[in-house]
């Protein structure tokens, strides 16, 4: 698998970090984390879980494209993290211009509604 820095670049960004605040969560230099973001280096699987630890997504994230993470297997339960189906909806949303800041408040009314499932005997 290929590790696409455009989605690492689209994720800092997301989280509105600069490179230098990257660089200092995960030790990497800034200008690596350029080379990452532009695919002229690839790192090594050890900087990989640096970078998902810092932007809160699992390792796989950074190698599939939406596609895959579309599939079935993105709803696996023994995902470590899981945000990473709500980042690739959101990803998705933007594409086709769906206001975020509307599918934020579709995915909290969602969860709400989950929570109170849950609370009910």
């Amino acid at each position: 698998m290929n590790f696409l820095g455009d989605k690492l670049k689209k994720l800092r960004k997301a989280k509105q970090l600069t490179m230098l605040q990257l660089s200092r969560l995960t030790g990497i230099k800034q200008s690596t984390l350029s080379l990452y973001e532009n695919n002229k280096q690839t790192p090594s699987q050890e900087t990989v879980v640096k970078l998902s630890k810092a932007l809160n997504v699992d390792s796989y994230y950074f190698y599939l494209d939406r596609a895959m993470l579309l599939s079935e297997q993105i709803f696996d339960p023994e995902i470590p993290n899981p945000k990473t189906p709500y980042i690739v909806l959101a990803e998705r949303a933007e594409d086709m211009g769906f206001p975020l800041e509307m599918l934020k408040a579709i995915i909290n009314s969602w969860e709400k509604v989950e929570r109170k499932k849950q609370e009910k005997p």
